[in-house]
């Protein structure tokens, strides 16, 4: 018997895992269905495209995308301790105060961005940046690249020709500018959430923690939720918790594990013949996702790591084992951007990146063997909803992916203006000696109509899939602001899937951020309360 059990040891579980049991009374057992974050490529930044279709994430699909040319996107996302924190791109953004702002106003008490800056600066150890708005005693460490690519000042300089003026920091007093990226590294290695949270509470006599460890079921007495049932090793056991039950599976199967135990859309799971303990019909529904597209150009000097001969890349490991040197250390994301896509936007609808490679035109494709660039733009706010939904009553069938992007018209519109935004960038005076070919979407695709088939044609998910469980009050909303799942007692879920908008930029840290929120929520109520 615990007093809690947690589901998932991705970014929200870790977290969890460790405030909860800084309470030496408190007995939290941590469920994982991924093993150990033993690989050496988690470590080492420049490595995590090894990570994908590995044993070490789900590598779901959708299903085929009506809107994107009946495509089936790849969808990354860790089985693994640490979850997508472990084989993510390790960029920290906290999106945007509007977004935030906007939980609030939609019935959100206690989610407003003065509510949960406090935590976001408790969770960060930033080694460049101390103020108001950033935490230099967390536990996750945040870095500025050091030092930084000469690249860089290039997409900076053409960044501020086209119009967009410079922001040191987007995750301060504003977000809108041009500027470098942050990410979650220490020692120029990834600093995930076990290395944050997780390996320092392991040693912890009140924590257990239980990889290869997948969930099937939620035990349910009436409307109480008691326990967990999973599968490991062959094998079907249970486990019981005194006081809560925490899904943190992420939005892809958190609702998944609602659904298998009977607690979704009661149309569907009687079509499955899944007994139904509560209809809450918005278990998998509001299912969001940042679909970005890229703008690719060849450059005309070796200014990146690729195309090397194995031998030169064989060196630059033993350089980065060595003394953690070399261009390995780097994630090769190291500036971006947020603007509008329409001037009377009120805070910027589209994040750009620049990355240091000429990554591939579809996901599957593998790195080309040349040296050149790679512009991506995504849509911030996305108005196209999908859903998660059941494939059978069988825990280890995968569920079904269904983004629907582009549903919405003007998710379409904004993608356009993210590409557009992108070619101005490559084509201002900075890059002018060392362009290239125009390899996406090429020189001759410039009309509306062509670009918005080079969407549909090429782009992709960011993998920040969310809002599936989203937290409210409507008819829709699967958990209160206290993340306490509407209608079932001793049940939380604490993860993206809780977002009732997604926010305006990458989302581990604001998921980070909710569970540090909850696990003072959890502490600070009894049973009985909230």
């Amino acid at each position: 018997m615990f007093d809690y059990i947690i589901v998932g040891a991705g970014s929200a579980g870790c977290v969890l895992a460790s405030r909860l049991t800084e309470d030496p009374a408190c007995r939290v057992l941590l469920l994982e269905a991924g093993g150990e974050d033993d690989a050496p490529a988690i470590r080492i930044p420049a490595l995590y495209g090894r990570l994908q279709d590995s044993p070490y994430d789900w590598a779901d699909r959708t299903i085929p995308q009506t809107h994107l040319n009946g495509r089936r996107l790849f969808v990354p996302q860790g089985r693994v301790l640490g979850g997508s924190a472990s084989i993510n791109y390790m960029i920290y953004i906290r999106g945007n105060r509007g977004d935030y702002d906007e939980w609030h106003r939609l019935g959100n008490k206690g989610w407003s961005y003065d509510d949960v800056l406090p935590y976001f600066v408790k969770a960060e150890q930033n080694e460049a940046l101390s103020d108001s708005y950033h935490g230099t005693a967390g536990p996750l460490r945040v870095v500025s690249h050091s030092p930084s690519n000469p690249l860089v000042d290039r997409y900076l300089a053409a960044a501020k020709e086209v119009g967009i003026p410079f922001n040191p920091d987007f995750n301060g007093a504003f977000q809108e500018g041009c500027g470098p990226l942050q990410a979650t590294l220490a020692n120029r290695a990834r600093w995930s959430v076990v290395d944050a949270y997780l390996r320092p509470a392991r040693s912890r006599l009140n924590l257990t923690v239980m990889t290869h460890a997948y969930a099937t079921k939620l035990l349910l007495s009436g409307a109480r939720a008691l326990g967990v049932e999973y599968f490991r090793f062959g094998a079907v056991e249970q486990a019981r918790a005194a006081r809560e039950i925490i899904v943190s599976a992420g939005a892809l199967r958190s609702p998944q594990l609602l659904m298998l135990s009977g607690i979704g859309p009661k149309a569907e799971l009687d079509r499955l013949g899944i007994e139904v303990r509560l209809d809450l019909p918005g278990v998998g529904r509001d299912l969001q996702d940042h679909l970005h597209t890229r703008v690719r150009c060849e450059i005309t000097q070796p200014l990146t790591f690729a195309p090397l001969p194995e031998e030169v890349k064989a060196a630059a490991l033993s350089e980065y084992e060595a003394n953690r040197s070399g261009a390995l250390g780097s994630n090769f994301l190291e500036a971006g951007a947020f603007v509008k896509s329409e001037p009377d936007e009120a805070y910027p609808g589209l994040q750009l990146f620049f990355l240091m490679m000429l990554a591939p035109e579809y996901p599957e494709a593998g790195p080309p063997n040349r040296h050149g660039l790679s512009f991506t733009a995504y849509t911030n706010r996305p108005l196209s909803r999908g859903k998660v939904t059941l494939a059978s009553a069988d825990p280890l069938d995968r569920p079904i992916i269904d983004f629907n992007y582009l549903s919405a018209p003007g998710d379409l519109r904004c993608a356009v203006a993210g590409v557009r935004w992108n070619l101005r960038i490559l084509y201002a005076k900075p890059f002018d000696d060392i362009r290239g070919e125009e390899l996406a979407p090429g020189v001759k695709v410039r009309s509306d109509a062509d670009l918005e088939s080079f969407v549909r044609r090429t782009a992709s998910t960011t993998w920040h899939p969310a809002g599936t469980c989203k937290m409210g009050n409507d008819e829709m909303a699967v958990v209160n602001s206290y993340l306490r799942v509407h209608g079932i007692d001793g049940l939380r879920i604490v993860d993206a899937s809780i977002m009732p908008n997604i926010v305006s930029g990458n989302t581990n840290a604001p998921t980070i951020m909710i569970a540090e929120k909850a696990a003072d929520l959890i502490r600070s109520c009894s049973y009985e309360g909230a």
